[in-house]
């Protein structure tokens, strides 16, 4: 008789053990699963941060803005700029491709010239605080980095005069007669983009004769910027 309880009681501990250990493999598939839908969620999130443009030439304005990518809202209107900047001399406004959000300028005499340097300036909203200035960086680096596989990017920062964060990205395509350099002042939440598109004969000439080139222009425009709210 005591054989036989010992023998059921040892039934009973054993199923309790079986259960325990089947519960116990329950969780950590549930942990698992957690973990791996976790992981691709993450994996969704940057891919979409770091997604580059379509590459479609749609304009100035949308030029600065795709290269920018997905964090970056439409441009906002000039007539609600949020700051004020001084073109450099010798630079008109082109009102042909200039529109409510971009203000593309020539240098004097090339109005009319479609193969030739423009500095364009517009205002863009973004998903980062002046705190967060790395990060928008480090986006907007990566978003050029994939939609120019084929050019040498190269990348400066400066302050500007009324000390704000100037983050600077030149695009070095050889197999173009141009490049781009962007020009980013940074605000909360928001940033002023100066995109220069240089044409390499121009620069070397003006080089030669001792003047200002597109980019050393635009640049200055960006360092002259204030905010104003």
């Amino acid at each position: 008789m005591k054989k036989n309880q010992f023998a059921k009681i040892k039934d009973i501990a054993a199923g309790a053990v079986l259960s325990l250990l089947v519960l116990v493999c329950m969780c950590r598939y549930g942990e698992i699963m957690v973990l791996a839908e976790s992981l691709e969620e993450s994996a969704v999130s940057q891919e979409a941060e770091l997604t580059a443009p379509d590459g479609q030439d749609t304009g100035a304005a949308d030029t600065a803005q795709d290269a920018a990518g997905a964090t970056l809202t439409d441009g906002i209107a000039l007539s609600d700029a949020p700051g004020s900047y001084t073109m450099e001399e010798g630079w008109t406004l082109d009102e042909t491709q200039s529109s409510d959000t971009v203000s593309v300028y020539k240098k004097e005499g090339s109005a009319d010239v479609m193969e030739t340097s423009t500095i364009s300036c517009s205002y863009m909203e973004t998903n980062y605080s002046v705190q967060e200035y790395e990060q928008l960086r480090d986006m907007l680096t990566n978003n050029l980095l994939y939609s120019n596989v084929d050019a040498q990017i190269s990348t400066s920062a400066v302050y500007t005069l009324a000390k704000d964060y100037l983050y600077i990205i030149l695009v070095d395509d050889s197999s173009e007669d141009y490049r781009d350099i962007y020009n980013y002042v940074v605000g909360d939440y928001r940033c002023f983009c100066v995109q220069v598109k240089e044409y390499r004969a121009e620069a070397e000439l003006a080089s030669s004769q001792d003047l200002q080139t597109p980019q050393e222009a635009g640049q200055s425009v960006a360092e002259g910027f204030e905010w104003t709210d």
